[in-house]
């Protein structure tokens, strides 16, 4: 009755009512990871962390010194946009660079189209190449990849964001200082643009429910590829991320899952069939034999020798013979593994992981830098090098964090400090390193291969922390609530 005073019980129902509500914008606030940091504070936190994350990427541009014309991998890469720009061929030629001013028809012909390489970074190159190479054309490229790194500090706060604010500030942070995200940028390497594509494709997974519409798969499928055609050691997990979509508990129906293969086939398929049907392309597939046989050196040493460090393989004398052959490579590692089970076990199961995750880089000019650089503001800037040296010392322990986040992520939902939203990323993010790992665990682990995976490895290793913080909080709520 309208104006009548509220029977007892209904007043207990309104209680009961009222303490579900406060429960529930409690918990919600647990788990949005908020820790009740204000929108502002954020976008000023963060605004801050690009500008640091920027201003160490440019300086070390514009102050470091390296060579005009690259080696190893820099210079195929080169080679590879170079003949694709000027001559409309996919072709490394032997490493050489011909006269820009030669005869389209002639470098046609001199030019073998290959495959070796995936296309992603050499068209990346090429975008800033015409005519003869110059320091003008490095120092654009080099400058475009500082851009893509500092873009990158935001993606991976986004990416992290539905998880929790302070992963994702803290992970930009981490992401901001990395002395080998600074100086990726400084070399022709395709380390730059695959990490941008990779958080970027993290990025999108955020976006994804049940109720998302068509496009937007399409769209990560896209960027799947293209992030799969820089690197191609991901390709495989979208065969992993596509059944965890359906069967989490997201329930993302399979039709629209379905689509993120439909979006990567668009740019794979043009790729596959022109190695197929190009006459005279080489796909030279001893490259996956060759990476294979890099890898199985325990400690990437030959016979612990330590002059053999990252270079084992040059000193193996049956090399030759088992770069050729992957079964040649799989008989001699079964003889070696029969003579030392201990060691090829320990090596297989832990070191491969523990090596590609490490800080020193492995087969590198230092342990900062890829190839040789003649002057940087990390030899002279005390901000700088402080800021290498401090971040060297957590390392380890960040790694180890990072591993232990990705186990917490699968603890039942109930128990997460996270959103069901948050989870489904932090979970599918949590696939992407394990795969990383159990990839590298097959072939060479270079540490230098894990530095686009940093960002995501940071927020991970952050996890346990924010974790046992949120939990701790729960309980003591609890025990104020029974008091």
């Amino acid at each position: 009755m309208i104006g009548s005073r509220p029977s007892e019980r209904d007043e207990k129902s309104s209680d009961l009512h009222n303490m579900h509500v406060a429960h529930h914008k409690l918990a919600k606030g647990h788990r949005g990871g908020t820790l009740k940091m204000s929108a502002m504070v954020t976008i000023i936190l963060l605004a801050i962390l690009v500008c640091i994350g920027s201003a160490l990427r440019y300086q070390a541009f514009s102050e470091s010194v390296v060579d005009k014309y690259p080696h190893g991998d820099a210079a195929r890469f080169l080679v590879y946009a170079y003949n694709l720009r000027n001559f409309g061929v996919y072709s490394k030629s032997d490493l050489t660079l011909l006269p820009a001013d030669t005869d389209a028809a002639v470098a046609r012909n001199m030019l073998r189209p290959d495959g070796v390489v995936t296309p992603g970074y050499p068209v990346f190159l090429s975008r800033f190449l015409g005519g003869e190479y110059t320091k003008k054309q490095r120092d654009r490229i080099l400058f475009a990849q500082v851009v893509l790194s500092s873009f990158t500090i935001l993606l991976i706060y986004l990416a992290f964001a539905p998880v929790s604010r302070i992963l994702g500030l803290g992970a930009a942070a981490l992401t901001a200082l990395s002395p080998h995200l600074v100086n990726m940028n400084l070399f022709f390497l395709s380390e730059p643009l695959f990490c941008f594509l990779l958080i970027g494709f993290v990025w999108l997974l955020s976006f994804l429910r049940a109720s998302a519409t068509w496009p937007l798969f399409i769209l990560i499928g896209i960027l799947f590829a293209m992030t799969s055609l820089t690197r191609p050691w991901i390709q495989a997990y979208l065969f992993i991320l596509i059944p965890f979509l359906i069967f989490s508990t997201a329930q993302i129906p399979v039709k629209k899952a379905l689509l993120i293969f439909v979006g990567a086939a668009i740019l794979f398929a043009p790729w596959m069939i022109r190695n197929q049907t190009l006459p005279g392309t080489d796909s030279d597939p001893s490259l996956y034999v060759i990476s294979f046989q890099h890898g199985m050196y325990p400690g990437m040493m030959y016979e612990d020798q330590a002059e053999s460090l990252g270079y084992a393989y040059q000193f193996d004398p049956k090399s030759a013979e088992l770069g050729t052959s992957i079964g040649k490579t799989l008989t001699e590692l079964k003889r070696r593994v029969i003579e030392e089970p201990a060691k090829y076990l320990n090596w297989y199961l832990a070191g491969k992981a523990k090596s590609v995750l490490s800080w020193k880089m492995i087969a590198a000019a230092d342990s900062v830098f890829v190839y040789h650089a003649q002057n940087s503001p990390y030899f002279s800037s005390p901000m700088f090098y402080l800021s290498s040296y401090y971040m060297e010392k957590i390392h380890g322990p960040l790694m180890v964090l990072a591993i232990i986040g990705l186990a917490l992520v699968w603890l039942p939902a109930r128990l997460q400090p996270v959103s069901q939203e948050g989870l489904l990323l932090a979970r599918a993010m949590s696939l992407l390193v394990l795969y990383f790992l159990i990839a590298h665990s097959v072939v060479a682990p270079y540490p230098r291969y894990s530095v686009p995976v940093r960002p995501i490895l940071y927020g991970l290793s952050l996890f346990p922390v924010f974790f046992l913080v949120q939990y701790t909080r729960r309980v003591i709520g609890k025990g104020k609530q029974r008091v």
